[in-house]
């Protein structure tokens, strides 16, 4: 039998004595082309072979990006519990922060109260013992002072019915009352320089203060006399004032004066600091207080 392959000629032989090829088949066995395999292949095969390798192909491309999304959301989410809850806590510490100065005040008011009562009784004796701790007592009667005059004047003003009741009644009173005590301040502090006295400027203003807790007393009584009788509030007005003279004296004169050999006694110059105060009281207040005076004469003035 001749083979296919080589043209050997091999008898009876199954098998080519030469190639090996089998001798019992035919024709050979055609090897499969891949073009035409895939041009005989039906075309819903075809094409659903392609949508399963491109859905292969773009789910790894799909899956970083909803990846991505999900990470943004869990961010955005976070952002959001974060910036609320800053807010909370912003909010917690404002609250906090209210509270505290809410419970200072008190504190403060509760102090000043009992330190006003203890004044009151023996003012001499206690402005001998007071220190920097009780500056702030100082300012808080200095601030009460002021605004209790400026209200006596307001009050007053608004009975006699003047015009510009506010400014003219409340706020000029109230400033004018501030520089003198401001003067009377930088006035001690001035001679005690002077003096070349070792003191403390907190102490000071504590003293100071101290000496003028009385004249809140009589300002109060004086904006409630308004109502009853003008000669017995601008009485009280007047005595509230003196108390400021009295006060820088005292406070002066408890200290060791004179001990240097200045060119001027310390008798004197107490003397020029209450002559520059009652100055400026008169420049400032003293129109308005003897305008009330002469109301206070004049027969309509009288209750």
């Amino acid at each position: 039998m001749k083979c296919p392959v080589c043209n050997h000629e091999n008898g009876d032989a199954h098998f080519c004595e030469r190639c090996g090829s089998n001798l019992t088949q035919t024709s050979p066995t055609p090897v499969p082309n891949p073009e035409s395999a895939a041009a005989s292949e039906p075309e819903y095969t075809r094409w659903s072979s392609t949508q399963a390798t491109s859905s292969q192909t773009s789910a790894p491309s799909n899956t970083p990006s909803g990846s991505i999304h999900k990470e943004q959301a869990r961010e955005s989410t976070g952002t959001n519990d974060h910036v609320s809850a800053g807010g909370n806590s912003s909010n917690q510490w404002n609250n906090i922060v209210q509270n505290e100065k809410v419970q200072q005040a008190k504190e403060v008011s509760k102090q000043y109260l009992s330190y006003f009562l203890s004044v009151l009784a023996r003012p001499y004796q206690t402005m001998k013992t007071v220190g920097d701790q009780h500056s702030l007592n100082g300012w808080l009667t200095m601030a009460l002072i002021a605004v209790l005059s400026s209200t006596y004047f307001l009050i007053t003003f608004s009975r006699i019915g003047m015009d510009g009741l506010f400014i003219g009644g409340f706020l000029r009173p109230l400033l004018f009352t501030v520089i003198i005590l401001i003067a009377s301040i930088a006035l001690m502090y001035a001679i005690l320089k002077i003096e070349k006295i070792t003191f403390r400027p907190k102490t000071l203003v504590a003293q100071f203060g101290t000496l003028l807790v009385p004249a809140v007393v009589s300002l109060v009584l004086a904006n409630l006399f308004i109502i009853i009788s003008y000669s017995i509030a601008i009485s009280l007005l007047a005595f509230s004032y003196i108390i400021i003279f009295v006060a820088l004296n005292s406070v002066l004169f408890q200290y060791p004066l004179n001990r240097t050999k200045a060119a001027i006694d310390s008798m004197y110059s107490v003397l020029i600091a209450n002559v520059v105060v009652f100055f400026i009281l008169y420049r400032l207040l003293g129109e308005i207080i003897i305008g009330l005076i002469r109301l206070m004469l004049s027969p309509f003035g009288r209750l």
